[in-house]
């Protein structure tokens, strides 16, 4: 076999990588944050083409596709591939683009939204944004049932909102490019981009007869860890922006300066959070419980790996806690909150969560592309679903974009109202 052949086969196979990048954070693996995504070059940057394919292979002769070292399912894409090289009326595509096309359409055969493809370009790019600061509109983002970009949470303040953008708007192009085929982490990739740029979404919203274009400029998304404060009636308050490294250190400390002022009941806030590291997810969790489960990771195979709390980070004790969260609380978000519901341990109020409940291993390939791979998914300790359903509130309260627009916070208030002894509204 020609060196071109194996190399496709290792492209296409997915099953040589020159590098392996450990899951450093869950966040990386739970969730894709229209903020942390930046915007990539042109196609034109592509310049390279790749020789996957020797040019004195025709259709007349095709000895080679037979051999024992080619599996048979890889026959039908070289002759495919060889049918549309001679008999296509009109300028061939590169070859690499050829191939990443190929490879995109077997990363969606498996239905998973976030398995997916990455060329060399957004890769390149991706990892560069890793090291950099966020700069972005300000909004998380999913794919739905259909393979639609769906907004999820237009952060309140931030320029997505602030430019008009909505809950279940339905981005159709970015900057004119159509997303169709893209997946979440390229899509989300050309909305991200430098601080005082400007992005145009063109966006479809239920009730109106044709799509319509929102000017986005991008800024520099500030995002303090932990704040906090106290409330009325002695009620602690804690609001965490994402799980990065430490953040049970501050809320600790929070936590401790809050009780020193005379907190008797807390509210921990996870709004619009969307997720981080798991170690942080469990060590957050080990302050409002000393015992017990945190989460349950499921394996492919059905293997099961219990995280359990740590007894020597409790700091809450049993003081009476509220858990807030909204459809912008994801992955570690929601492994807390479900933990502190299965441990009858607090009152989540607000919204149904986001839904992001599976782990991705990312495998940089051999041309500089990348392939994120599914490995697991993450349960609540009673093993509830989290993928695909998210966490239900005991207490469902709307904030409405009438409420965000008069800067009020129902959610809030009815949090307040339930420690001062209100009851559950059903």
């Amino acid at each position: 076999m020609s060196p071109q052949v194996k190399r496709l086969l290792k492209i296409l196979s997915g099953v040589v990588v020159i590098g392996l990048i450990a899951v450093a954070s869950f966040g990386a693996g739970m969730f894709v944050y229209a903020n942390f995504i930046a915007p990539y070059p042109s196609s034109s940057t592509l310049t390279s083409s790749l020789p996957f394919f020797p040019a004195n292979v025709r259709n007349a002769n095709f000895a080679p596709l037979k051999s024992e070292d080619v599996p048979p399912e890889f026959v039908t894409f070289w002759e495919a591939w060889e049918f549309l090289n001679d008999e296509f009326y009109g300028e061939l595509p590169a070859d690499d683009e050829r191939v990443y096309g190929a490879v995109r359409g077997m990363v969606a055969s498996f239905g998973d939204q976030h398995t997916s493809f990455i060329d060399p370009v957004r890769a390149a790019i991706m990892r560069e944004n890793i090291q950099g600061s966020f700069e972005g509109i300000g909004a998380t983002i999913r794919l739905d049932e259909a393979g639609r970009l769906v907004v999820a949470d237009p952060m309140p303040g931030r320029p997505a909102f602030e430019a008009g953008l909505r809950p279940d708007d339905i981005i159709l192009e970015v900057d004119g490019e159509s997303i169709e085929g893209l997946s979440l982490q390229e899509s989300v990739l050309l909305i991200r981009g430098p601080a005082n740029s400007t992005v145009v979404l063109t966006v479809f919203r239920e009730g109106q007869l044709d799509p319509f274009e929102v000017s986005i400029v991008r800024a520099k998304i500030e995002l303090e860890v932990v704040t906090s404060e106290m409330l009325e009636s002695n009620i602690g308050y804690v609001r965490l922006a994402q799980f990065s490294g430490g953040a049970s250190e501050k809320i600790t400390e929070a936590i401790e300066d809050l009780q020193e002022q005379g907190a008797e009941s807390l509210i921990f806030d996870l709004r619009s959070n969307p997720g981080g590291l798991l170690s942080e997810a469990v060590n957050v969790s080990s302050l409002f419980v000393e015992d017990g489960a945190i989460v349950v990771e499921r394996l492919k195979g059905g293997e099961e790996k219990v995280f359990h709390a740590k007894s020597s980070l409790n700091v809450a004790g049993d003081m009476p806690l509220v858990v807030l969260v909204n459809r912008g609380s994801a992955s570690a978000s929601e492994i807390v909150s479900g933990a502190m519901q299965d441990l009858d341990r607090a009152t989540v109020i607000g919204e149904q969560t986001f839904g992001k409940g599976s782990v991705q291993l990312p495998h940089s390939l051999a041309d500089g592309s990348e392939l994120r791979v599914t490995i697991a998914e993450w349960l609540t300790p009673a093993k509830r679903q989290i993928h695909g359903e998210g966490i239900a509130p005991d207490i469902e309260v709307e904030m409405t974009i009438e409420d965000m627009e008069q800067e009020k916070d129902p959610q809030l208030d009815r949090a307040i109202e339930y420690l001062n002894g209100g009851q559950a509204i059903e």
